[in-house]
Formats: C-alpha cells, sequence, structure tokens
C-alpha cells in the first residue's frame, strides 16, 4: 500500500515537530534560569540560608555538638559566588554554615552534606542523586523542573516578576527525619 503525502498531511507532520521541538526547548530553558537572572543567584542562596534556619536537623545528622551545617553544590556551580558571600561562615542556630563545591559525579559525597543545592547541570540525574541520598539526612534543593515530583525535597521555579515560588515534597522531608518550622511554612505560602 502506497503512502500519499498530501500537502495537509504534510503540514500536521511539520507543526508536530515544530510544537515537539517548543515544548523540549521551553523546558530546557526553564532550568537554572533563577540563578541567570540578575541577582537570582543571590536570592537563591538567601533561601538555601532560610532553609539551613527553619528546618532542623536531628542531632545524628551531625560528627558532633557543634559541627557545622554544610551546603554543598552538586554539579556546576551556576551560583557563582553568592552561597560563599551570603552564607558561608554565616550562623544556623547554634551552628555555622560551611559551603562546599561537589563534582557532579561525586554523588556519594552528597550524603555528608545538610542541604544539597543541585544544580541545573545535573537535569536528568534527580533520580540518581536523591537516590544516593537516601537514607541520609540531605535536604536537597533545586531549580530543576518538577524537581519535588522526581523525588527531591524543595523545588524553586522563577514566577512572573520578581517572584520565586517554593514546591515542597513536605512527606519526603519529614521521612528523611528534617523538620520544617512552622515560621517557613508561613512565609512560602
Amino acid at each position: 500500500m502506497k503512502t500519499i503525502l498530501t500537502p495537509t498531511l504534510i503540514r500536521r507532520c511539520l507543526m508536530i515537530g515544530l510544537l515537539s521541538a517548543v515544548a523540549a526547548t521551553s523546558a530546557q530553558a526553564q532550568q537554572g534560569q533563577i540563578a541567570k537572572s540578575d541577582g537570582g543567584s543571590d536570592a537563591i542562596a538567601r533561601f538555601v540560608m532560610n532553609f539551613g534556619r527553619f528546618i532542623d536537623w536531628p542531632d545524628a545528622a551531625f560528627a558532633s555538638a557543634d559541627g557545622d551545617l554544610r551546603v554543598c553544590v552538586l554539579g556546576e556551580n551556576e551560583l557563582g559566588n553568592s552561597l560563599n558571600q551570603i552564607v558561608n561562615g554565616k550562623r544556623a542556630g547554634d551552628r555555622t554554615i560551611a559551603v562546599s563545591n561537589l563534582a557532579g559525579s561525586d554523588v556519594a559525597a552528597a550524603r555528608d552534606c545538610h542541604i544539597v543545592y543541585v544544580s541545573s547541570s545535573e537535569t536528568g540525574r534527580t533520580a540518581e542523586i536523591t537516590g544516593a541520598v537516601a537514607g541520609s539526612h540531605a535536604l536537597t534543593v533545586s531549580e530543576i523542573v518538577n524537581f519535588p515530583e522526581d523525588g527531591g525535597m524543595i523545588g524553586l521555579s522563577g514566577e512572573r516578576g520578581d517572584r520565586i515560588a517554593i514546591r515542597m515534597n513536605r512527606a519526603l522531608i519529614e521521612q528523611t527525619g528534617l523538620n520544617v518550622r512552622e515560621q517557613l511554612m508561613r512565609a512560602i505560602q
């Protein structure tokens, strides 16, 4: 049987291909958009610092009673110096916040962090990363599209204007042994 390509059929095929390409491009373009915007990496750094201040970790999450709260960037550091300037050395309760960078290939080291910011360079690896930190007390944060829906804990996304929306997988956070304080819940609602 012969297939006859009519002009209408050709247009439909081209339209479907074009729409698929636009959808894939716009989903990819959303990844990392906050960090790349003016002041966006500073805003993310402030959020990370407040997560450290308004989420409680069990004592077992720390090597010692006065151990640092470790914040790690996993993958390409799209936040630049923002975490070092805004967060590193600051206090979260009785603990000092220490910032470090981890190569994307070093997922196992993320288990030793308290907050893991997963860079958009790690898009497509959410399941691998969240699986690697499962069973630890690591809070995972990212602006990767659908991050909380795909096993991450906190997803950040840009909204109209300069607002950042926070989506939380609260059940997973609590399952990890972390306690989200009411002040944080009120602030994000």
